[in-house]
């Protein structure tokens, strides 16, 4: 499985070797020891100890552009001063982004403060209703700030699904066929200009939400992050964070909680509430279209398959006495 992870930065070299220079070049202690994150897509992540601390270390994927990178990088400049928990990001005389070389091979390295805690994809459990509180309250202020930074074309967001559907609705399994047709039908119906836009995280779910061990919860990884519909937030948020793949009625009350929640800090419109049901139900199906999609290449993993089976579940729950008791 390393190796897998190895391939997205063309190791070729130990990864104490870097690990190493980035403790020179942070002047963050002596190294001590590496363990790699072993959950997420596309960059190469893990937890670097040092004789003064731990920190986290994210190294960009080598297929990544340089603009890709320096639009990540403005990012998290924009968030790095915001009321919310994330982990803040390390510099060297004020610059975020390092180029480590070795071997003819440029890693490109952000280093990151380390949250002790887990993310709630590796804890394996849902928020609390408390806890869904806090996440809104920092989804409220992201959307509170003032930024429209560059555009990045994410191809697992919500409003990119009819293009991806149509590029890539031949890998999809029969059984989803029907469904996913009429789901991109009904999208090109949405007037998107009638949805308030602002700055979102884009990728609220599990694997990006981790619990420190005071019981605080924090938002990491903003590389989905664009100026797009807020109610985008919402349903990416709901849909996973709010599943109870095992009882229907407990994810309807978490539901209707975070949207309640919500709408303390900011009234939704009446159009966003009508077409919330339809992105929550685009939301999953993206999420499926491109795990089928790379299953055509490789095995899927075990990240994957459990995506896809919560996808499928909140798909499955998606019907008119689900909304009807939510809206």
């Amino acid at each position: 499985m390393l190796n897998e992870f190895y391939k997205r930065i063309n190791l070729n070299t130990e990864l104490k070797n870097i690990s190493e220079s980035i403790c020179q070049l942070y002047k963050i202690g002596d190294y001590i020891k590496d363990e790699v994150i072993l959950i997420g897509y596309e960059d190469f992540n893990y937890i670097l100890t040092t004789s003064k601390a731990q920190y986290c270390v994210k190294i960009f994927n080598k297929d990544r552009t340089m603009e890709e990178i320096r639009n990540y990088i403005t990012r998290i400049k924009m968030v790095s001063n915001l009321d919310i928990n994330t982990p803040k990001p390390l510099q060297v005389s004020n610059i975020y982004l390092q180029i480590i070389e070795f071997n003819n091979i440029e890693y490109r390295v952000c280093v990151f403060e380390h949250i002790d805690g887990k993310s709630f994809y590796e804890l394996k459990a849902m928020p609390s209703d408390d806890e869904i509180k806090s996440i809104v309250q920092q989804m409220s202020e992201i959307h509170n700030l003032k930024l429209k930074p560059e555009f990045i074309y994410d191809p697992c967001t919500i409003t990119n699904f009819t293009k991806e559907y149509d590029s890539k609705k031949k890998y999809l399994d029969s059984k989803y066929s029907k469904l996913f047709s009429e789901l991109s039908m009904r999208f090109k119906n949405i007037e998107l200009d009638k949805l308030p836009q602002c700055f979102i995280h884009g990728d609220i779910i599990k694997s990006n939400i981790m619990k420190d061990t005071n019981g605080s919860v924090w938002i990491i990884d903003f590389a989905s992050s664009n100026y797009l519909p807020r109610i985008v937030d919402l349903a990416v948020a709901a849909c996973d964070l709010c599943l109870n793949s095992n009882n229907k009625a407990d994810t309807i009350r978490k539901t209707h909680l975070m949207l309640s929640e919500y709408q303390k800090y900011a009234k939704l419109t009446e159009y966003e509430l009508e077409v919330f049901p339809l992105l929550y139900d685009l939301a999953n199906a993206i999420g499926i279209l491109q795990i089928c999609y790379l299953n055509n290449f490789a095995p899927i993993s075990e990240e994957d398959k459990f995506w896809l089976k919560e996808s499928e579940k909140g798909l499955n729950f998606s019907d008119s006495d689900f909304w009807n008791s939510i809206l």
